[in-house]
């Protein structure tokens, strides 16, 4: 084959190759004044509307890890949820060390809060010893809220640490209004 004749192939190709393209761009770029898409009817707002909100998927997940365990997970609302560790396995008497069941809480809220920015811990309370507010409630609070922040947890995604008035640990995460 002469270079001439290889040329005309080579253009030739180039002719069919860049029609083909031409052809498919024309059947992605809809007529100008088009919709782009169909309205949604609906069934499909209904579908969209029966799917859980992005915190649900959270609460699932989480309750997966604590299932058959003293740990209480509850959906809050559409975008709310809450998590009870009773004090027990939470803190000693007396101490305001976050025990290794408290401590396995925590690590996976901080691995959601990661997955969600948009979520934020709106209540982050722990009990006293006596169930009543006190200063080793708080200093427990805020060792809870330390360890959050050691697992990368961000300052915005924590509100402050609070005495919770029940012989539990309470936890409300939310998501952050616009």
């Amino acid at each position: 084959m002469n270079v001439d004749t290889r040329l005309g192939v080579s253009a030739a190709w180039w002719g069919l190759a860049l029609a083909c393209l031409l052809a498919v761009q024309g059947c992605a770029t809809p007529a100008s004044g088009t919709a782009t898409a169909p309205a949604a009817t609906s069934a499909e707002r209904d579908s969209a509307a029966a799917r859980p909100s992005a915190l649900a998927v959270e609460r699932q997940w989480l309750q997966s890890w604590f299932k058959d365990t003293p740990v209480r997970i509850e959906q809050r609302g559409a975008d709310a949820f809450s998590i009870e560790v009773p004090r027990e396995f939470s803190f000693d008497t007396g101490r305001s060390v976050v025990k290794p069941p408290l401590g396995a809480v925590l690590d996976k809220l901080a691995q959601s809060l990661q997955r969600k920015p948009m979520a934020r811990v709106e209540l982050l309370a722990a009990p006293g010893d006596a169930g009543a507010a006190s200063p080793l409630a708080l200093q427990r609070a805020g060792n809870m809220r330390k360890h959050l922040l050691a697992r990368g947890v961000t300052l915005e995604q924590l509100g402050p640490p609070t005495a919770a008035p029940l012989a539990a640990v309470q936890l409300r995460v939310g998501l952050v209004a616009h």
